[in-house]
């Protein structure tokens, strides 16, 4: 004689359960993602986009920078320059506009440094 046993009729907790994880995951994923971007734009202005091209020691106390700054047309922008030593301490700062009427520019400046500089940026472009 055979005994049969009967499977138990399936459960549709499993299915809900995994609904939720897949629900939950994708919600966290969209959340890491939109906090990536936040963190990626975090100190910037939208639209302004500054970007140094070259820079060169020229001696000790001396570093010519190259740099371009792409903005809205009708916006006035500030930027700063800055040469650094090794340790990132700046050593020069001057301050830069980009009139209003255009999309950008593209300028070369000296600074003038106390001692030898390691590097120059352009940074904190910020509209007016």
């Amino acid at each position: 004689m055979t005994t049969s046993v009967s499977d138990a009729p399936a459960s549709a907790e499993p299915k809900r359960g995994r609904l939720g994880l897949v629900l939950i995951g994708v919600l966290a994923a969209v959340t890491a993602g939109g906090f990536g971007i936040l963190a990626a734009h975090t100190g910037q202005t939208p639209g302004i986009v500054p970007q140094t091209i070259t820079y060169d020691v020229r001696d000790d106390t001396t570093v010519e920078i190259s740099y371009s700054v792409a903005k809205p047309k009708g916006d006035e922008v500030h930027c700063k320059i800055d040469a650094y030593d090794v340790n990132f301490v700046v050593l020069a700062e001057k301050a830069v506009t980009v009139p209003a009427g255009t999309s950008g520019a593209t300028r070369s400046d000296t600074l003038r440094t106390p001692r030898r500089a390691t590097g120059a940026r352009v940074k904190e472009c910020r509209k007016v």
